[in-house]
């Protein structure tokens, strides 16, 4: 009985742990799965939420990047009648056009940008093939410049040869010489046409300090403000607007504006010539700076003379008081016509010597028919003093000179280069100019103005060169007899060289004193047709003419012709 009990209770311990053992089973079983359920249920409910978000984001970034979704649906939320939404709407708005304008501005300034760097960028790669060109010419200037130049403007190309490279070519640079040039100085501007004045001042007012440029003339200011930065830019010179001295310019409607400019070096006795070209566009150097010779090279001054004693005592007078006491550099060679007055004119160039020591002077005789081609080519022949390629100034009696003249006859020259032709101020008639009884002495009759005179356009007898220069083209054509066409000749020679480059301009400080002119009816038609016209052209303006005559026939004509009309 014991025994059955105790295997009763073994059985139900055994069956009691199996059951345990079923339950525990049932419970990880279906208690697992339940809970991946619930985790995959929270899993799923977080992906649906990031992709919720993912589409707002880009919905949003849409929105942002494209201006039009937002135009309609600040459109649709104004709609809705909200007046604090409609003023926001309004403000977006505006801020929206004021960038969609400022987007199309910086636009287009971005193309002009691209179309100028591109424009710049073919100049650059055109200056980079010129510079060796230009180089290899300045070399082959230097080896030649002892014969024609100071070893003082040698050492300033070689200072300057690296500027070169930023000039344009000049040989593409075709400006006729047949176009003569203006003058202008710091105030004033000298034009020959004889449709402007003679002389114009170039600014609004006298004070310095507030005076105004003419608008006609800015050009010149503005070349001299060119001229200076770029000679203080490229040289170790330095230079202002107030150290210009002379300039001229002339105009060729088919390339542009020609600037030729001069200042006087404030460290040093010498000047400084500096060329620019504004070839129809910006105004740009193209030759560099040039270290003229000093005031100091001596001038060769020839003058032919026939005759005419009394005004060739005048003109020593001149030459005594602006040659030899101011400028003290001038040769003076006088080829006279005429054994006759020998004794005087040699009388009166002793008594230079006498007087002030000058005995830099030649006196020529020729005792034939008169030439004035001749007698001038004579002067240059007889040349025998130092330098043999001597600087020569033309000159005729009747021309009356004032220091700065010798300055610029010296600036505007170059060795095979350029050759100055001044055109002479010629004054009138004093008799048609003055009141009776009221004319000046010939010293204050240099005034420049309309009634005064004239620019002697046509004359071509004065002129500065040297004697190389002269012999190289031929000279004057010695078969030319008396006055006339001898001079335009010799400037036509110079125009056929193309590499003279001639200043033809009007010069302040050259005057034609008024004479008595007798034309000789023996000479050729066309020398006595020439004379004709310059005799009738410097009596004086046509209102002066005509008061002249209007007197003359008031005195003359009956009274009973005038009251009739006449």
């Amino acid at each position: 009985m014991a025994i059955s009990s105790s295997r009763f209770q073994r059985v139900t311990l055994y069956s009691l742990l199996l059951l345990a053992m079923i339950l525990v089973y049932q419970i990880y079983h279906h208690g697992g799965k339940l809970l991946s359920k619930n985790q995959q249920e929270r899993k799923d409910d977080w992906t649906k939420h990031l992709q919720s978000n993912h589409v707002k984001l880009s919905r949003t970034k849409a929105a942002i990047e494209s201006p039009q979704p937002i135009r309609r649906d600040l459109k649709k939320t104004a709609e809705q009648g909200n007046p604090i939404l409609q003023m926001e709407v309004k403000r977006l708005k505006t801020r929206i056009n004021r960038k969609d304008s400022l987007i199309e501005k910086l636009t287009a300034q971005l193309e002009k940008e691209k179309s100028r760097a591109e424009k710049l960028n073919q100049v650059i790669g055109n200056l980079k093939v010129e510079n060796t060109q230009l180089q290899a010419e300045v070399e082959s200037n230097s080896n030649g410049v002892t014969s024609g130049r100071s070893e003082q403007n040698t050492g300033l190309k070689k200072e300057l040869g690296s500027l070169i490279k930023t000039s344009p070519k000049i040989s593409d640079i075709h400006i006729s010489q047949r176009i003569p040039f203006e003058s202008f100085a710091k105030t004033h501007l000298f034009e020959y046409s004889p449709k402007k004045k003679p002389k114009e001042y170039i600014f609004h007012g006298q004070n310095s300090n507030t005076r105004r440029v003419k608008s006609g003339e800015r050009h010149l200011v503005q070349a001299q403000d060119i001229g200076v930065n770029f000679i203080n830019t490229n040289t170790s010179y330095h230079v202002s607007r107030e150290n210009m001295v002379d300039g001229v310019y002339r105009i060729d409607i088919n390339t542009g504006i020609d600037y030729e400019l001069y200042f006087k070096d404030p460290s040093a006795n010498k000047f400084i010539t500096v060329r620019l070209i504004r070839p129809l566009g910006v105004l740009q150097p193209v030759a560099l700076p040039e270290d003229n010779r000093g005031p100091n090279e001596l001038i060769n001054l020839i003058v032919p003379l026939s005759g005419r004693l009394e005004r060739f005592q005048q003109f020593m007078d001149m030459f005594v008081e602006v040659c030899i006491k101011i400028d003290k550099n001038v040769f003076l060679t006088v080829v006279l016509y005429g054994a006759s007055d020998f004794n005087t004119v040699k009388t009166t160039l002793k008594d230079l010597e006498v007087t002030y020591g000058f005995k830099k002077y030649q006196l020529i005789m020729r005792d034939k028919p008169f030439s004035r081609g001749r007698a001038l080519h004579d002067g240059v022949m007889y040349w025998s003093s130092s330098p043999k390629n001597v600087l020569m100034f033309f000159c005729d009696v009747d021309i009356t000179i004032r220091p700065d003249f010798l300055r610029r006859c010296r600036m505007y020259t170059q060795r095979k280069e350029k050759i100055y032709y001044p055109m002479v101020f010629s004054l009138f008639n004093p008799k048609n100019v003055y009141e009776q009884g009221t004319i000046p002495p010939p010293a204050e009759q240099l005034k420049i103005d309309r009634k005064y005179g004239f620019w002697r356009e046509y004359g071509f007898g004065m002129t500065c060169q040297y004697r190389a220069d002269y012999l190289r083209v031929g000279g004057f054509d010695l078969n030319i007899e008396g006055w006339g066409t001898e001079d335009l000749g010799l400037y036509q020679r110079y125009l056929q060289q193309a590499n003279i480059r001639i200043i033809r301009a009007p010069d302040r400080d050259l005057f034609h004193q008024y004479h008595d002119k007798k034309c000789d009816p023996s000479l050729s038609e066309e020398q006595y047709r020439s004379c004709l016209g310059s005799k009738a052209k410097v009596e004086g303006t046509h209102t002066q003419i005509a008061i002249q005559l209007t007197k003359l026939r008031e005195k003359y004509e009956p009274e009973s012709q005038s009251e009739n009309g006449y």
